[in-house]
């Protein structure tokens, strides 16, 4: 992991922390998911959901991950959020057509690239997150309170970027999800409640959020909404996992790999288990008294303070 104190060239960015990890599902043979993160040429992170009914959807998901990463500039020139929503397809499309190529020069049926795609990255004062497919994002607010967004489709299949590399395709999607035109579902969960939205399947997905509002702010595969108590079967709620991942006890080095390990392993000897690959990725704003080293806070976050 690097910090903004790690590479010379940080500059203005020396109070942002970062770092992304991925880890196995308990039912799962091998790890779908993937996790990119770095400095250059913006902070960013970058995770991938490879489908579990597709062949080596865990290459594809590297593919996507590395080819979005090529394709930051593009998104991080967006000057406004009217200009992010309009690159949103266009750069999704860019990003999945290189991809394609590069698995057709390895002899790979383009299905590998049944994946989820979540791409952040930090302008110094904003995180810019989009999602192609389903995932979580789950913020800390100055006040320590900890709020939650899910986003989740019809028939629970994600809308994956390799649809539009095959018209046969993007229409049998359509009729699978039933109702193309409320198939996205956006749940917002903070103290006051929870809420949902309902958008068309191909609505942009994309959030913006201050770091001077939200100091923490992660993004997360649908992995961490799959934690289950063994005995039961009962799913634990979305943010209670949320405040687990965030309670980051230790900001130094890789801060989000060495606290993932040990929530896995805590949640395990309570018989509580991720059915799913994880991939979680964390900004950390240091500021407003915020000491190097810890971050911890009280719940408690109120409904002015209602999520993007």
């Amino acid at each position: 992991m690097l910090t903004a104190t790690d590479d010379p060239r940080a500059g203005a960015s020396a109070a942002l922390l970062l770092d992304a990890y991925y880890a196995i599902g308990r039912l799962h043979l091998f790890c779908e998911d993937y996790a990119l993160h770095g400095w250059e040429p913006v902070p960013h992170l970058i995770l991938a959901d490879g489908c579990s009914a597709a062949p080596d959807s865990d290459l594809g998901a590297r593919l996507l991950a590395l080819n979005a990463r090529r394709l930051l500039p593009h998104f991080a020139r967006a000057a406004s959020e009217r200009d992010r929503l309009a690159r949103h397809w266009p750069l999704g499309r860019r990003i999945v057509r290189r991809a394609a190529r590069q698995a057709r020069d390895l002899g790979l049926d383009p299905t590998v690239l049944d994946a989820t795609l979540l791409v952040a990255w930090c302008d110094g004062a904003m995180v810019h997150v989009h999602l192609y497919g389903d995932g979580c994002l789950a913020v800390r607010h100055a006040d320590g309170g900890v709020g939650t967004i899910r986003v989740e489709y019809a028939e629970n299949a994600p809308y994956y970027l390799s649809y539009l590399l095959d018209p046969e395709r993007w229409e049998l999607y359509q009729e699978a999800i039933g109702e193309p035109a409320t198939a996205q579902s956006i749940h917002y969960q903070i103290d006051a409640g929870e809420s949902i939205r309902q958008e068309a399947f191909n609505t942009p997905t994309a959030f913006d959020f201050d770091l001077t509002t939200f100091p923490v702010v992660a993004v997360a595969t649908d992995g961490l909404d799959s934690f289950v108590a063994a005995e039961t079967g009962a799913r634990l709620d979305l943010r209670t996992t949320a405040r687990s991942a965030l309670d980051f006890q230790n900001l130094d080095g890789a801060f989000v790999q060495r606290h993932l390990r040990q929530v896995l392993v805590d949640y395990a000897q309570q018989r509580v288990i991720n059915v799913d690959d994880i991939g979680l990725g964390a900004f950390v704003r240091l500021a407003g008294g915020l000491e190097t080293g810890t971050l911890s806070g009280a719940d408690g976050l109120s409904a002015p303070e209602a999520l993007p």
